[in-house]
């Protein structure tokens, strides 16, 4: 059992290594992608493999790595987490665990500081909806300059009288609540907790006779480092994992009461922040109930689901209502939102296909896979045919990782910024159970001794993931984040009521131009690039600016590259003096 693992494990890292060159072959290689695979993944897969390698060839490695777990073994804590005599009771303090985990990287990891821009859209939509309202309004004299001063993911109507994101609302609306009680940070947090105890509650729904697979499911999940370090930030993907794991026990329940109640967390789940993600997790379920002649359930959820998507695709156009009746357009005239706008969409997704999308998935898969608990994968891998084979809930499962990986390669391999494959993190839940199942199903084969000394195996894995990965983890992210989080500090400190970013050369410079959605901030940071030489001369007429450009990302220790001479990047210090700005240097 233990060598079939191994190797399993041994047999995905090497082909994902393979694929991972796919993206420079076909000369499409990102450069965050390889950042992280050469700055965090290849150095724990590399020791992996070693040590998989050394487990399988050194007989006297797993002997002595043995006595020492026997010694583990002997501990309370371990019996505790063995077979718990209060299975729900362990549940929940596993549960809280991640919570308060999650809320203390929150600060100690991160410094409160929201990274991607995708992160600062939660919060920025948050704001709008804690004011009661789904867009904001915004002040005359700056509407001229909304996308230089929200330069992506931002959605506002010709005019730019209102605007918020472009992302749909639920996930903000849960942060909004948070504001409103004063506990935004916990937002995250308490959905991983809930996400721990629901993961939980379908193991016993799925394996009423064998408890042990929903406390290991659980424990696989909450030894997750992507779940944990995901749970520190205001990622959507935090709520998706909660709200179908929640879906999940709902559906499996089978009364009318849980099904209604499934369909409004399906409802709400598809608003999360993209639509695509949570049906994807559903529509294995629903089909098999149209295969089990469910007729009259498969219906309603295709129905319910069908008009639940409608909703969300024309969102834009009923959040417009609230404040105008202008037409839902952008400032090009293109429609947004609707049908028309996502069959646009998908137009331009698929026409960006090529075949460097298998190396960006690699490296996808090698975050995947290095940043959960190292059993996850081997035992997904060896229980797939087992779960074709179950049918019903494990077939399901099964195939919605397999139709969200195929999606994502083909529509958005490039995920960007995310601990972990933040694309696959709602079905974190799917892999930890089918990985239980696995491991509980090659368990029973063995004797007793061998089941005890499986036990050991898994427990002595699982607080290995915590103790060891969770800490170097958590250590990479603060690293890659701190520089910018730095920045971001001194530019909020400017004495000027304005600052300009200059992003040229700089890695993710334009994610720092962020600004209350209601632009009472001060200073407001605007992208130069965004702005016509009018407005940046207008700006300079009537306020002193501050500059922040590449050599201040270089003093900051930001990550910074040569601009490629058919961009032909401009000299805005050259510019702005032309134009007679009074321009302070970044931290002076």
């Amino acid at each position: 059992m233990f060598e079939r693992v191994l190797k399993t494990f041994g047999m995905v890292a090497i082909v994902l290594l393979i694929c991972n060159f796919a993206d420079g072959v076909f000369h499409g290689s990102r450069a965050l992608p390889s950042f992280f695979f050469r700055q965090q993944d290849l150095a724990i897969l590399a020791g992996l493999l070693v040590l998989e390698i050394a487990l399988r060839r050194i007989p006297r490695l797993p002997d002595g790595l043995g006595k020492l777990a026997g010694r583990w073994a002997a501990s309370p804590v371990f019996t505790a987490l063995a077979q718990p005599r209060r299975p729900l009771v362990a549940v929940v303090a596993l549960a809280v665990a991640c919570g308060v985990i999650g809320w203390i990287g929150t600060g100690l990891v991160f410094g409160g500081y929201a990274l991607s821009t995708d992160e600062v859209m939660a919060n920025f939509d948050a704001a709008i909806l804690a004011h009661g309202e789904l867009m904001a309004k915004v002040a005359p004299a700056w509407r001229g300059n909304l996308s230089a001063l929200a330069p992506q993911f931002v959605f506002h109507p010709d005019g730019g009288a209102f605007w918020m994101s472009s992302y749909l609302p639920v996930n903000a609306g849960l942060r909004a609540l948070g504001v409103m009680i004063g506990a935004r940070d916990w937002v995250s947090p308490v959905l991983a907790t809930i996400s721990v105890i629901a993961v939980f509650g379908v193991g016993r729904r799925l394996w009423p006779d064998r408890p042990q697979i929903a406390w290991f499911a659980a424990i696989l999940l909450a030894t997750s480092s992507q779940m944990l370090i995901t749970a520190m930030t205001p990622y959507a993907m935090t709520a998706h994992l909660a709200f179908d794991l929640v879906w999940l026990w709902l559906f499996l329940t089978n009364r009318w009461w849980s099904h209604a109640g499934a369909i409004v967390v399906g409802a709400a789940a598809c608003g999360l922040h993209q639509l695509i993600f949570h049906p994807l997790f559903v529509a294995p379920f629903i089909a098999q109930l149209w295969l089990d002649r469910r007729w009259r359930l498969a219906a309603l959820y295709t129905l319910a689901y069908a008009g639940v998507c409608l909703f969300w695709v024309d969102y834009v156009s009923y959040a417009l209502k609230t404040v105008t009746d202008v037409v839902a357009a952008t400032p090009g005239g293109k429609p947004q939102g609707g049908l028309a706008w996502v069959i646009v969409t998908l137009r331009l997704l698929l026409s960006d296909f090529n075949l460097a999308a298998i190396g960006l998935t690699a490296k996808n898969l090698i975050r995947y896979v290095t940043w959960q608990n190292v059993l996850t994968t081997p035992l997904l891998v060896l229980g797939a045919m087992a779960a074709i084979r179950a049918k019903g809930v494990p077939r399901a499962l099964l195939i919605g990782i397999v139709i969200t990986n195929i999606a994502t390669f083909v529509l958005m391999a490039y995920q960007g910024h995310g601990w972990g494959y933040r694309y696959m993190h709602g079905l974190l839940g799917s892999a930890c159970l089918l990985a239980a199942w696995t491991w509980a199903t090659l368990s029973e084969r063995l004797d007793a001794p061998g089941k005890a000394k499986a036990q050991v195996v898994f427990l002595t894995v699982a607080a290995l993931c915590v103790l060891v990965l969770l800490p170097v983890r958590a250590w990479q992210a603060h690293r890659f984040a701190r520089p910018y989080a730095t920045a971001y500090a001194e530019l909020q400190n400017a004495k000027t009521p304005i600052v300009i970013v200059d992003s040229t050369g700089v890695r993710f410079g334009a994610d720092l131009v962020r600004n209350d959605p209601y632009l009472t901030n001060r200073p407001l940071i605007f992208d130069p690039g965004l702005l016509d030489m009018k407005r940046l001369g207008d700006l300079c007429a009537r306020y002193p600016v501050t500059l922040f450009d590449h050599r201040d990302a270089v003093r900051l220790g930001l990550q910074t590259f040569v601009p490629a001479p058919s961009r032909h990047p401009l000299d805005f210090e050259r510019i702005m003096a032309d134009l007679k700005c009074r321009v302070t240097e970044s931290g002076h």
